[in-house]
């Protein structure tokens, strides 16, 4: 179903310079409330964003149409992996490739179990879509929490040299052979 979107006018829209500003007086804040800040500064993106109709994402057709027929043809949930797929571009930050939601929420979204956003993940990342990593988060004990990231190779903001050297310290893909 097609979304109508509400003319807003300028003084209603965030500009680029306010948005910088906003996001540069949050950064302190990252270390004490890194969940709140992360969501702020997701929400400042957003209605930056809103102003263009789209945050702009360079997606290689080729290697999205590999990640999708990966999960199709070898995802023990191919249809909830695709799904999934789909939602990380929603929640992507285009300044880190980072994907904003943690596992519980994906699985809030998606309705379904926190189990099957981590299983599915993890055929991700074993495939190279997506890569994991654990951040320390103040206050809390245990390895950290899990935020995921896009390979660049996939997709990226990132445009020249900058873009050039983040796809060669990426990883390839993986080659699957057969389905399940």
């Amino acid at each position: 179903m097609a979304q109508i979107l509400e003319l807003a006018t300028r003084p209603d829209r965030l500009r680029q310079d306010q948005a910088a500003t906003l996001k540069q007086a949050l950064l302190p804040f990252a270390a004490e409330l890194p969940d709140h800040v992360r969501a702020l500064l997701t929400h400042i993106d957003r209605q930056t964003a809103n102003r263009n109709r789209w945050t702009f994402v360079m997606l290689s057709p080729t290697q999205n149409a590999a990640v999708v027929n990966f999960l199709a043809g070898n995802s023990t949930r191919p249809l909830i992996g695709l799904k999934l797929w789909a939602l990380c571009f929603e929640h992507l930050d285009i300044d880190t490739g980072e994907i904003l939601l943690g596992r519980e929420q994906i699985a809030d979204k998606m309705g379904c179990s926190a189990a099957h956003i981590s299983e599915i993940m993890g055929e991700l990342v074993e495939f190279g879509a997506i890569s994991r990593r654990r951040v320390k988060v103040s206050g809390l004990r245990g390895q950290g929490v899990v935020r995921y990231f896009m390979n660049p190779r996939v997709a990226t903001h990132l445009a020249g040299l900058a873009r050039d050297q983040a796809q060669v310290e990426a990883p390839l893909l993986k080659l699957i052979e057969g389905g399940k």
